[in-house]
């Protein structure tokens, strides 16, 4: 079972300033035969390995997806009912499954989280993010259109909202730095 420490610290990405929380997980023994692990320096930096079958502990990113959608002329956002950003507005999205892309997850996760049908036209973004609980990862941020679907909110949303450049909620009300940048970027007219 991996062990979990978080320990903050600051960051500046375009300008905000924000408070990260920095994730060291660790392993006792090793998955693949139960020998108590080592450090060892392995593939170029500080890790821990099995002494008995080699194994290595790496630690990867989690890969997460969402879109920016567009209907009429608006956008639609997600209010989350879970934390990280507990009843703060998001675009919807969602942690990318091993079996798919992540433009097959960001399509998944927008229906399951709104009920709508989303067609991807172009990427947005793609941002690194430590902020989150479960560890540090990837958001690719990708830019589309509703095509379909009734909006109801599932999943850990409680609302689904659709948003002109005018009503846009406030920053301090959007769950994630990267959405407010894009949101910005989107009221701007700019890509």
């Amino acid at each position: 079972m991996p062990k979990t420490s978080m320990k903050p610290s600051k960051h500046n990405s375009d300008s905000h300033a924000e408070t990260h929380v920095q994730f060291r997980t660790e392993y006792t023994y090793c998955p693949m035969c139960a020998t108590k692990l080592e450090y060892r320096h392995v593939f170029g930096a500080r890790r821990q390995q099995c002494p008995n079958c080699e194994w290595v502990h790496f630690r990867n990113l989690k890969v997460g997806a969402g879109v920016l959608a567009e209907r009429d002329g608006k956008v639609v956002l997600a209010r989350r009912g879970i934390n990280p950003g507990k009843d703060k507005w998001c675009f919807p999205s969602g942690f990318v499954e091993y079996d798919e892309t992540p433009a097959q997850g960001a399509i998944r996760e927008f229906k399951e989280e709104t009920g709508l049908d989303v067609e991807i036209t172009e990427l947005l973004d793609v941002v690194y993010y430590n902020a989150d609980f479960r560890g540090a990862g990837i958001m690719v941020l990708y830019r589309g259109r509703v095509i379909g679907g009734t909006p109801i909110p599932m999943d850990d949303v409680v609302e689904v909202g659709f948003f002109g450049k005018e009503d846009v909620p406030a920053d301090d009300d959007i769950a994630f730095d990267s959405n407010r940048v894009a949101l910005a970027k989107w009221k701007n007219g700019r890509k």
